[in-house]
């Protein structure tokens, strides 16, 4: 090696060892990192196993982040977050508790102090089971029928486990909440949660056969439940693919007849039809079908003209993967599970990134790796067909990272004809093959009897109902330092339905923000003083919990909504300073008693909690609680 490339090399490495040193002691601030409504922003660790490092990027483990407890953030460091266990205001006091630097990957944003509590009855007597979707649409579903056959939850409750645990457990996460209608009458409340995913050790995993069946009756079962699979084709129907397009669906027609009976019977097939840019009609996307009404309906398309506009060699495949794999309704068809496959066809070239310019759902900018990752990381594998004679300088690449990094299989042209309808049928019979193997021997796992401590967690982790979503979650596990040979416990994004009996909404207050806002309603409850006295003094006690600088033309409610994030339950404060001027006499003294009254009730938990506060820096409060 030269000296040149030697001292050239050397530098590099000094400036990146310089710079990464640089980065450990950037993160200075004097405050903590606040939401833009000047409130400490927090996380939640994504698992159980998720460790903070005493330096960024560094192996040296500052602590393991308990499950579900939030942690405030200090400030940011590249993509680390510096956080603490203690919700101080300064971070002095903030780095007198546990310290370190977590990944922004592995944590979740807890933008609200609100939760979904255990309530008496939820350790007690007989009780339905806590259930929780992922999924919007399907639990939209659900609230239009109120048929849980119809809509089924991913999550549920161990309660048998829940029964024998001790009361002291951490709750849900509130990120957001809203309410809708069930069966378009009764308003419901759905809260979006963090919820702990049980994610089972597979190695601890065995079959239970009942009575009178033996394992292997119990496996062949299993095996016809889940040769299953859904396939989405995305297809090239620009002009170009005209002289092209009744050859290729005739290959996917004779591949899928090739098919066993039981799988054929136990699949579906949709469509993503996508052509240029520039073209009226940009992308068509159709519903999961069987497979012989989705073969007929392509056939048909391939004969009836529908290969039209493009121009540019280049197609969005990219953008039509995205769209098959995020967009494209897999819960639509007869099965809505089983294995996932995209059959991606494209003739002449390939866009090499996405585009974003057929739907404006999916982002600029994808290349071939990011997207095959996503794949991979969803279980969803790709078989690429080349669907001509022509390859431009990207087709080749973009579709082969497609299919080897996802785990399919790229077709070429090759001589076309009778080997091209060979290579097609054996790519999909190949892939049905190896993921139909993996998906029985997963499934009769995943299907029975679970050794699993649900108790050994300082919440409550909710079974997957699903063996597919179940093998997904363990994937996306390992980036949460889950070994799926352990188990552990995922934190993942769900929706509950307000069940206030179960499940309690709670919001985490302060000692001091309790003790500001009692001192706010003592100054609006105030009788038989002239108004600009009470003004003043309901001035200072507003600037103490929204500073100097808060907007008297604003509501109270709204300040303290903002500022604190707390949400009241009545329209009391509904209304600024001015207001008052406005009022006569009897108006003001009916006010100030609704007001005496809630200030109460405030002072009352507050004094009830006084020790609790000694203790810890914050405590958990009924939202019933609040006026």
């Amino acid at each position: 090696m030269s000296s040149g490339v030697f001292f050239i090399r050397l530098s590099v490495v000094l400036f990146a060892f310089l710079n990464l040193a640089s980065v450990a002691h950037a993160c200075t601030a004097e405050k903590m990192k606040t939401t833009e409504n000047g409130f400490i922003f927090k996380v939640v660790g994504g698992s159980n196993n998720v460790e903070a490092k005493k330096t960024p990027g560094s192996k040296d483990v500052a602590f393991t982040l308990e499950l579900l407890a939030p942690y405030f953030v200090i400030c940011e460091v590249d993509q680390f977050y510096k956080v603490t266990d203690l919700p101080a205001e300064t971070v002095a006091q903030a780095e007198t508790g546990k310290v370190g630097f977590v990944l922004k990957d592995q944590v979740h944003p807890w933008p609200t102090r609100e939760a979904l509590n255990f309530s008496v009855v939820a350790f007690s007597g007989d009780r339905p089971e806590i259930v929780a979707w992922d999924d919007e649409d399907v639990l939209g579903k659900f609230l239009e029928t109120g048929n849980q056959k119809v809509a089924p939850p991913a999550f549920r409750e161990n309660l048998e486990s829940t029964l024998k645990r001790e009361r002291s457990t951490r709750p849900y996460p509130v990120l957001t909440s809203k309410t809708r209608l069930l069966r378009k009458s009764v308003e419901k409340r759905v809260f979006n949660v963090l919820l702990p995913a049980a994610l089972p050790p597979e190695a601890k995993v065995v079959i239970a056969a009942k009575a009178g069946e033996n394992k292997s009756a119990v496996t062949a079962k299993l095996d016809k439940t889940m040769t299953s699979a859904t396939f989405v084709i995305a297809f090239d129907a620009t002009a170009s693919m005209s002289d092209f397009a009744k050859e290729i669906a005739r290959d996917i027609k004779t591949a899928f007849e090739a098919l066993p009976a039981e799988v054929a019977k136990g699949s579906s097939i949709g469509f993503v039809f996508f052509r240029d840019e520039g073209d009226d009609e940009k992308v068509v996307i159709v519903k999961p079908q069987t497979v012989a009404d989705a073969t007929k309906a392509l056939q048909e398309a391939a004969s009836k003209g529908y290969m039209q506009g493009g121009g540019d060699a280049a197609e969005p495949v990219l953008d039509a993967v995205y769209l098959a794999h995020n967009i494209f309704d897999w819960n639509a068809g007869h099965q809505g599970s089983g294995r996932r496959v995209i059959l991606a066809v494209l003739n002449d070239d390939a866009k090499p990134q996405t585009t974003g310019k057929i739907d404006d759902r999916v982002p600029p900018g994808l290349d071939p790796a990011r997207i095959a990752g996503d794949l991979l990381a969803g279980g969803v594998q790709v078989i690429t067909v080349q669907a001509g004679p022509n390859a431009g300088p990207n087709l080749v690449s973009v579709l082969t990272t497609l299919a080897e990094t996802s785990g399919g299989t790229f077709v070429e042209w090759g001589k076309g004809g009778e080997e091209r309808t060979k290579k097609v049928t054996a790519a999909v019979a190949a892939q049905l093959a190896t993921t139909m193997k993996k998906t029985a021997e997963e499934g009769r796992k995943d299907l029975s009897k679970l050794e699993f401590d649900y108790r050994g967690y300082a919440t409550i982790p909710l079974a997957v109902l699903d063996g597919e979503k179940l093998n997904r979650l363990r994937t996306a596990g390992i980036n949460f330092n889950i070994d799926p040979g352990k188990g552990g416990v995922l934190i993942r994004e769900g929706y509950i339905l307000e069940n206030n009996d179960l499940l309690e909404p709670q919001i985490q207050v302060e000692k001091r923000t309790l003790e500001n806002l009692v001192t706010l309603f003592s100054a609006l409850g105030v009788a038989g003083v002239d108004v600009n006295a009470m003004k003043e003094s309901a001035s200072r006690a507003l600037a103490a919990i929204a500073g100097e600088g808060f907007d008297p033309k604003e509501s109270i409610e709204a300040t303290i909504r903002k500022r604190l994030g707390i949400q009241f339950r009545t329209k009391l404060l509904d209304f600024n300073l001015e207001y008052l001027a406005g009022m006569n006499r009897e108006e003001r003294l009916a006010m100030t008693k609704r007001i005496q009254n809630a200030g109460s009730l405030l002072s009352q938990f507050l004094e009830a909690n006084l020790e609790a506060f000694d203790k810890t820096p914050a405590v958990w409060m009924p939202v019933a609680q609040l006026p």
